[in-house]
């Protein structure tokens, strides 16, 4: 065999020999489990549950509407009082409908600080302290239905002119979720004898 036919024997070898390169296996990778956002149950989960419905079940474009939220209010109540839960879902509700991006105003902001010996505030609920004009095109009202095993929350989101329902959200709050929420502040139930 010649010098030149040598060469490229050998230049076809080696390159047969670099195709046939064996790469390793390609190896699982572990999927990662969705994390959950609410590991606990929470009213949170509830809240979230709600603002879900109130985006989907809307009847309007949403881009356009400025928010303010209410607290729910007991079904055969008044209308004018609200318990420690009805407070906190109106709280998450804020941050629930917010992530999902919708303008939520906070009427209950003033327009200034208020520096106290027991802390700085910009919150109020002294009607004197607000701005009389604001500009929320809708407000989320909803009820407190109580059941032995629960309470049902209802809430909608209507316009505040024309009270028409623009959406409407509905969840079941087991009776282990509200019991989390101590609506004596930590202070000792003292209770009868019987």
């Amino acid at each position: 065999m010649n010098a030149l036919t040598r060469i490229v024997v050998s230049a076809a070898v080696l390159s047969l020999m670099s195709a046939c390169t064996v790469l390793p296996a390609k190896q699982q990778v572990a999927k990662e489990k969705p994390r959950e956002v609410y590991s606990q149950p929470y009213s949170a989960k509830y809240s979230a549950q709600l603002a879900e419905q109130l985006v989907n079940n809307a009847s309007i474009r949403l881009s356009g509407v400025k928010v303010g939220i209410t607290n729910l209010v007991g079904v055969t109540g008044q209308y004018n009082e609200s318990s420690a839960l009805s407070q906190v879902l109106s709280e998450q509700l804020v941050q629930e409908l917010h992530r999902r991006e919708l303008s939520v105003l906070d009427f209950k902001t003033t327009d200034f600080i208020r520096v106290t010996p027991n802390g700085d505030f910009a919150l109020t609920r002294d009607y004197m302290e607000l701005d009389e004009i604001m500009p929320i095109t809708h407000v989320m009202v909803g009820t407190l239905s109580h059941y032995r095993d629960g309470i049902m929350a209802n809430a909608r989101l209507v316009d505040i002119n024309t009270k028409d329902v623009a959406s409407v959200a509905q969840v079941f709050i087991p009776a282990h979720v509200v019991q989390q929420l101590s609506e004596d502040h930590g202070k000792p139930v003292i209770r009868k004898a019987p």
